[in-house]
């Protein structure tokens, strides 16, 4: 196998897979990439046995052939070669890759490419088309809400519903709870609902812009899920258990909605639990002025007895009930402030034990909804 390319396109293919890359492999060779030439260009892989991540790259191939690179030291060197043409040729007598740019050399042990288990097929009866604009903003919103521990493992991904006219994503772990739906266009028959892993979606994410117009290929089978985005494509187990029910958890007539400025809030809440004791920690709102649809002030503060308080007021606009007290956890507040782009942003308070909904004006197909720690007394 001999291939030349530029550095740009190398570290672009082998950043794209990298984070399918085993943690701790079941085997040796998953701790690698495996690189292969096509009739596509240069075929790049990772894989830990439950997401998979297949990307091509374009190339100038001399000689055919694949190899399985250690993650690690491809990533470092390509990372750090000169902004210029890369060489890389595999050595079959030596078992072992030369990585040649300008005057920089780098001789590389390699594992077989016969060991690398190949990905899953997917034979997916029903593939949707998606705009890819819509689906990230989608994953950014729901993510934050989605476990990070095992001990309920349906609760580490995003459940998706895809509809006749709209797709569906939630993701909760039973704290919280973000929800977002999207409209469709194309008039699909076929419905299907899955749960995938939080980790396949964060990569999924990062490969998505604001600004493209490509559209993004989703195709499920009962086990598999496999996602395509221009020349990378995405396979991953699909998470089993039954997801919560989640209807009956939004609140119906929110009695009190306060108004403020998104980044003022996340800024006030950021310096006022820099005194909480840990990251789970509360901070408490109040909320001081009149009833019905008024001007006051949001006041938001944390306390640890053995370091001392901190306590900030913000300006808000209320409708409603002014009886506003409740405790939540600062992360959580951030988390949802920080993938809103609104500028204002409105929390719906029903009481103390009720969960709070945060809403942003200018996406009314979001819903976040953050459950009270404790009793606010």
């Amino acid at each position: 196998m001999k291939i030349s390319c530029s550095k740009a396109a190398l570290v672009n293919g082998i950043q794209a897979v990298y984070r399918a890359v085993a943690a701790k492999p079941a085997m040796a060779v998953l701790s690698g990439i495996l690189m292969e030439t096509t009739s596509q260009g240069l075929r790049i892989v990772a894989y830990d046995l439950d997401l998979g991540i297949e990307t091509f790259i374009p190339v100038t191939i001399e000689r055919d052939g694949a190899m399985v690179l250690p993650a690690r030291y491809i990533s470092d060197i390509t990372r750090r070669l000169p902004h210029a043409e890369v060489s890389i040729t595999y050595r079959e007598d030596i078992h072992a890759a030369e990585i040649v740019s300008e005057r920089s050399s780098f001789t590389v042990k390699t594992m077989p490419a016969a060991e690398y288990p190949a990905l899953p097929e997917i034979a997916a009866s029903h593939t949707w088309m998606i705009p890819e604009t819509g689906l990230k903003t989608m994953i950014r919103r729901t993510l934050p809400a989605a476990a990070t521990d095992d001990s309920r493992a349906v609760l580490t991904g995003l459940s998706i519903t895809l509809e006749r006219d709209r797709l569906m994503m939630i993701a909760t772990d039973s704290f919280r709870l973000a929800h977002r739906v999207m409209a469709l266009e194309g008039g699909l028959e076929e419905t299907a609902s899955a749960v995938i892993p939080a980790k396949a979606m964060a990569e999924i994410e990062r490969n998505l812009s604001a600004e493209g117009d490509r559209l993004v290929s989703l195709a499920l089978t009962d086990k598999y899920a496999m996602v395509q985005v221009g020349p990378t494509t995405y396979i991953t187990r699909l998470l089993e258990g039954q997801f919560p029910n989640v209807k009956q958890v939004f609140p119906q007539n929110i009695p009190t909605k306060i108004t403020c400025d998104r980044l003022q809030l996340l800024e006030s809440v950021d310096r006022v639990s820099i005194m909480c004791k840990d990251e789970l920690s509360a901070v408490r709102m109040s909320y001081t002025g009149d009833q019905g649809m008024a001007s006051g002030f949001l006041t938001i503060s944390a306390v640890t007895p053995e370091a001392g308080h901190a306590v900030e007021d913000i300006p808000v606009s209320l409708q409603g009930a002014a009886d506003v007290q409740v405790a939540m956890r600062a992360r959580y507040i951030r988390d949802v402030l920080r993938v809103l782009d609104g500028e204002e942003v409105t929390l719906g308070y029903t009481s103390f034990r009720h969960p709070v909904e945060v809403k942003d004006p200018s996406d009314t197909d979001y819903t976040y909804l953050l459950m009270p720690v404790t009793s606010p007394a």
